[in-house]
């Protein structure tokens, strides 16, 4: 008789089983990585805001805040945070377009940012008046 080399049924379903725990295991830890980088991403836009914000200030404090200038955005109100970013807000709103109080980087507002078409999570970011 001859040998025979190769596995035994019993093996291919030993492994076979084996492969559905893990897969058991590691699909629901990825399904939750998409939250966590939703959410990521919410807090880096709302940290570009603020940073676009501080820049748009300089710009603006540097041709004495005149909104003809290239270099300055007029910003009086935290919906303004869309014309000082690059490519504007994509898939974030503002959740409310709140004034920023009179005279030009006297006064900081916190506004606050979320997903469109969401209510949770939220990001507050720094809204700087400039350029009026």
């Amino acid at each position: 008789m001859k040998n025979q080399s190769g596995f035994t049924l019993i093996e291919l379903v030993i492994v076979i089983v084996l492969l559905g725990v893990l897969a058991a295991i590691a699909v629901p830890r990825f399904v939750n990585l998409e939250d966590d980088a939703q959410e990521a991403a919410l807090t880096a836009s709302a940290s570009a805001i603020t940073s676009a914000m501080n820049i748009n200030y300089a710009g603006c404090a540097v041709n004495n805040h005149n909104p003809a200038d290239a270099d300055c955005e007029p910003v009086d109100s935290c919906g303004d945070a869309s014309l000082v970013v690059n490519g504007g807000l994509g898939n974030f709103e503002v959740v409310a377009d709140t004034a920023i109080a009179a005279n030009n980087g006297s006064t900081l507002t916190t506004c606050t940012l979320r997903r469109t078409g969401t209510t949770t999570p939220t990001r507050n970011f720094t809204a700087v008046r400039a350029g009026t």
